[in-house]
């Protein structure tokens, strides 16, 4: 799971480093505004759609000149479907207003130069640390594959007493005794709250 938080992470800091994914979300957010403005005259639309659907003179009309203008097959099943999607439309902007707010405030951060410097600063900082950490694991696992690969002495169960007296063997050792707690505790837990 901390493995693709870390994906997830790294993804989103190459994406804030992007100058042409800075430029085309700040895009994005300004356009914000026009489609809030859209959506606030929905109810009117919604009533329009309605009232259309109802009367049947007009709906003719309207199949007719579809039929007519429009080069997709509109039949009756169609424009049941838009008015469906229509009555949805409500539930749609309410889901839509607080995702409307967040992109404010993105576009807030996003068009303040200072902010996006420490941001992008911050990630940059995160990403070179774990580089050098993984950087440092690659090169003991070379070490160590090259170093076993060299090493034909046979492994003996008083050489393993003597591997376990090591201080790097008795961290690890220490750090899987700690998770497989860690890890039973959640379990005993996740199980005590579905009693």
């Amino acid at each position: 799971m901390a493995n693709h938080h870390t994906m997830e992470v790294d993804a989103a800091k190459r994406a804030l480093g992007d100058p042409d994914f800075q430029a085309k979300f700040v895009r994005v957010i300004e356009r914000l505004a026009e489609w809030d403005e859209a959506l606030g005259d929905l109810p009117a639309a919604i009533s329009f759609g309605r009232e259309l659907v109802q009367d049947r003179e007009s709906m003719r009309y309207l199949m007719e000149s579809a039929s007519e203008e429009i080069p997709l097959r509109v039949d009756r099943d169609t424009l049941v479907a838009i008015v469906d999607l229509l009555n949805a439309l409500p539930t749609l902007v309410a889901l839509m207003r607080p995702l409307l707010q967040l992109a404010e405030f993105a576009k807030a951060v996003f068009e303040d130069r200072a902010s996006v410097e420490y941001l992008v600063t911050s990630l940059t900082s995160e990403w070179e640390t774990m580089q050098r950490r993984l950087q440092e694991v690659r090169a003991i696992a070379q070490e160590a594959g090259r170093m076993a690969e060299q090493d034909r002495t046979p492994v003996t169960v008083w050489s393993l007493i003597r591997l376990l007296k090591e201080p790097v063997v008795q961290k690890g050792l220490r750090y899987a005794k700690a998770f497989l707690q860690a890890a039973q505790e959640r379990d005993d837990a996740s199980t005590l709250s579905n009693l």
